[in-house]
């Protein structure tokens, strides 16, 4: 018995050692406010509603903070239609050149390499999740679904020190790479959720626990569970 309470001790650690941790929310809710308290988005020209930031060609959003090159970007989001290319994140403070994240058409693609995946229809909002970890390995989830992963040596989705941008091409003046539509939130994350974490994301507003705290809790219930087997 007291193999499994130190396995159910070492789940424990595990689960704290792997804490991701929510450093932006964005509800969009009448508000560009950040719930967790950090910097609010900077909006380009759009209309903050009541439940979500609508957007026309070109106008977006700037977050004014250093994600760095490791993270998780999720997100909800809708096109209204689709031009040959729509800019989705722009990681190189809008000086980057044509490389970046993209609705292809209505595919999610990486420009700058030949990744390409997913699915989107004009009006419906899909949750794109955007994970980049320290192997620098990319990685888009649709719907909590992996869509395409491309290990990105060339750095094109490292925001370094650069501001995001969302929703927004390089020059201002020209929409024709830039798609018009709605967001309902942005999260970010200062770490690469996996794949069950990416799954087990909700909608900020339902109060659930965030990835690590789920691990935290299962882990506890495991120890929960051993130790009262020990006292049977």
């Amino acid at each position: 018995m007291k193999f499994h309470s130190l396995m159910a001790a070492a789940l424990l650690a595990v689960s704290m050692d792997s804490h991701a941790g929510l450093i932006h929310q964005f509800k969009l809710d009448g508000s560009l406010a950040d719930s967790v308290g950090n910097a609010s988005l900077v909006g380009l020209g759009g209309t903050v509603g009541a439940t979500a930031y609508q957007f026309g060609a070109n106008q977006g959003l700037r977050l004014e903070a250093k994600l760095g090159s490791v993270y998780t970007i999720d997100m909800s989001f809708h096109f209204d239609s689709f031009a040959n290319y729509g800019r989705i994140v722009d990681f190189k403070n809008l000086l980057g050149g044509d490389n970046g994240f993209y609705a292809s058409t209505d595919k999610l693609r990486l420009f700058g390499t030949s990744a390409i995946g997913g699915n989107l229809d004009a009006n419906v909002d899909s949750r794109v999740t955007l994970t980049r970890d320290a192997q620098k390995m990319f990685k888009v989830y649709q719907n909590g679904e992996l869509v395409f992963s491309v290990a990105d040596t060339s750095g094109i989705t490292d925001f370094g020190q650069n501001f995001a941008h969302f929703f927004r091409d390089n020059d201002g003046s020209n929409s024709g790479e830039a798609n018009p539509g709605a967001v309902d939130y942005i999260r970010v994350y200062d770490a690469a959720l996996s794949l069950d974490e990416v799954r087990a994301l909700t909608p900020p507003d339902v109060d659930v626990p965030e990835p690590a705290s789920l691990g935290l809790m299962g882990a506890g219930l495991a120890l929960l569970g051993f130790t009262r087997r020990r006292r049977k």
